[in-house]
């Protein structure tokens, strides 16, 4: 859920967060306060960068995006990255999303749908209308049926290296999902013509249609369902997206358009071009108003120069597309918010970003790192203020300590001041010293980032300052690029005879990002994708980058998922949560609050936890950005 914007650290994950207003959601949500009070003066997150403009919004013109890499797959219905939901946002509908209205934007609400879920045999069905009237841009125009959502369901699941991450969350949720999932011919990874058999050849025993329904039988109740409906997994997908592997040219090239914007061209890492869809009709679509004309992605900006852009007006760069502020431009854009600027935004993310992930299945210095206690012991090495510091500073990054951040249910349950490993360096060194590593013996680690991002870079520069300066440890860096981080290093599926650059040795740490799948009840999507195991998707890796596994936790999932309500729930969720911190499956550094700003004639820019960005299918421009 994730963006893999540069935006710091591309958060994966679907992705959601909850944005930090007093009445910003109606969820469950137990654990949100409302404002934060870090730093030396509270600063309070929301929609401040709104900037509504005056008179009646204006139609027309081409908002122009500047960004610094790519989506990890341009498809229908794998989005799992927050660039990939921007783009999918855009052209593609699902059958639940997230309306751009300040105050209401963490609350799931109909798309495709017509309505919200039909709940009946107590819990265990759900029913789902399609709304008429909603077409594809195909010759001639065609509707959007259930069909076609169904086929999109079975379809995220295939077996090829493009597949959707977050299929852990619901798969074992919805009657025969995981064997069909599992029932996928080995061709299916490799050849087209088998995989469009497979997926229209053969049905989810759990999910049926009606008409223009979709009935999903369950194993157990889920009231959260609703909130993975919002997932790509859930996006329409014509039939046409079967005559090509999932992300390849032959899918990409030629992707039709239920939403307000059509495709006409896309050039992997340089470029997105996206003009209205002839045949989309604002009456059937209740989240998107819209208003521009064409939407232009470069891909190929610079963090730094984008930033020194944005504010002069330039009609070239209205927002941006994946690039985050730079950490240095932090204190000045802070100032904007507290004057009362509405192009510069902080809005909280209730993610987890960045975290420390520790690779348990890295063969170096004889696998290591898949015993706790020298997990445990790197962890008792670094000093997270530091972190807060290079990566722009507390006031934006409030420290957080454990696995779920605030604003997810279970969350609450965790003790407050809970903090399993204060920088203690003489305990470091003892730890690592009893694990035989020493100055003359270090422990060698190998640390990914992203080299095209300051605070990814930043963030390694001060995780070897650090850690080297133990004695005991050497890091040495492995720098990547944004596009590839996660798709070629971190979310890469693993098999015996093509093992995952995981289980190579590839890397040892990284610096990741995750972002709940939806709000409030969501703790499953950390549990479920990060640190079961088997468990993510695919099996055995998935989001799960660093392979943590425990059987310990396993068993606490199972209990949370399993629990009367979701209170009870709650607490399996917190003992989840520490479990994990006990034996030091990640480092938590923050749920941090994110700066974002936009050109000044850039107007209702409603910020979106979910896309990490202002939301581009409801801004409208004046002068000069129109065309």
């Amino acid at each position: 859920m994730r963006h893999f914007r540069t935006r710091t650290y591309a958060a994966v994950a679907g992705a959601v967060v909850l944005t930090m207003l007093a009445a910003a959601c109606s969820s469950s949500s137990k654990s949100g306060t409302g404002t934060n009070t870090t730093g030396p003066q509270a600063l309070t997150a929301g929609f401040q960068a709104l900037n509504p403009g005056t008179g009646a919004p204006q139609r027309g013109g081409t908002l122009n995006m500047v960004g610094v890499s790519d989506v990890q797959y341009m498809d229908y219905d794998l989005a799992y990255y927050t660039t990939d939901a921007q783009v999918m946002r855009m052209s593609v509908r699902g059958l639940y999303g997230w309306q751009a209205v300040p105050g209401h934007t963490t609350e799931p609400s109909p798309d495709l749908a017509a309505a919200m879920p039909v709940i009946s045999d107590n819990g265990l069905k759900q029913t789902v209308t399609i709304r008429s009237g909603v077409m594809w841009n195909t010759s001639p125009p065609r509707a959007v049926t259930a069909a076609d959502v169904v086929r999109g369901i079975k379809r995220a699941c295939n077996p090829s290296p493009s597949s959707f991450g977050g299929m852990a969350d619901f798969k074992d949720t919805i009657k025969g999902m995981s064997a069909f999932c599992a029932g996928y011919p080995s061709k299916a990874a490799t050849d087209p013509a088998t995989l469009k058999s497979y997926v229209e050849g053969h049905n989810v025993t759990g999910i049926t249609t009606s008409g223009n329904s979709i009935t999903f039988a369950l194993t157990k109740p889920a009231p959260w369902l609703v909130g993975a409906m919002t997932m790509g997994a859930f996006n329409a997908t014509p039939v046409e997206a079967l005559n090509g592997l999932p992300n390849t040219p032959a899918v990409y090239n030629h992707m039709y358009s239920d939403g307000p914007y059509a495709i006409t061209s896309y050039t992997p890492k340089k470029s997105i071009h996206l003009v209205r869809n002839p045949v989309w009709n604002a009456s059937t679509d209740p989240l998107r108003k819209a208003y521009v004309n064409a939407i232009n992605v470069d891909e190929t900006g610079n963090q730094t120069t984008i930033y020194q852009e944005m504010p002069t007006g330039s009609a070239a760069l209205g927002m941006t597309f994946d690039s985050l502020p730079p950490p240095a431009n932090y204190p000045n854009m802070l100032n904007q918010v507290k004057a009362g600027s509405h192009n510069v935004n902080l809005g909280a993310t209730y993610s987890s970003n960045p975290y420390l992930v520790f690779n348990t299945v890295s063969p170096n210095n004889g696998s290591a790192l898949s015993k706790a206690a020298v997990r445990q012991a790197l962890s008792y090495g670094m000093d997270r203020s530091q972190f807060q510091k290079v990566i722009g500073g507390a006031t934006t990054n409030p420290p957080l300590t454990h696995v779920l951040p605030p604003g997810t249910d279970g969350s609450q349950d965790v003790p407050a001041g809970y903090n399993p490993y204060p920088y203690d360096q003489a305990k470091a060194k003892s730890m690592l010293a009893a694990a035989g590593f020493t100055a003359s013996h270090p422990l060698q680690i190998k640390f990914l980032y992203r080299s095209d991002s300051q605070s990814g870079t930043a963030l390694f520069n001060n995780v070897s300052s650090q850690l080297n300066a133990l004695g005991s440890v050497k890091v040495t860096g492995v720098p990547t690029n944004q596009s590839d981080f996660y798709g070629k290093y971190l979310y890469v599926p693993s098999s015996p005879t093509n093992p995952a650059p995981a289980y190579k040795g590839t890397w040892d740490m990284t610096g990741a990002g995750w972002l709940p799948d939806w709000y409030g009840n969501g703790a499953l999507t950390f549990f479920n994708p990060l640190y079961s195991s088997p468990g993510g998707f695919p099996a055995n890796g998935g989001s799960n980058f660093g392979y943590f596994s425990s059987p310990t936790v396993n068993n606490l999932i199972s209990q949370a998922l399993n629990q009367p309500t979701e209170a009870q729930a709650d607490q399996f969720w917190a003992k989840a949560d520490m479990q994990v911190m006990k034996e030091a499956g990640v480092y938590p550094i923050t749920s941090n609050l994110q700066l974002a700003e936009h050109a000044p004639y850039v107007h209702n820019a409603v910020y979106m936890t979910q896309l990490q960005n202002f939301d581009p299918t409801n801004v409208w421009l004046s002068q000069p950005g129109s065309s």
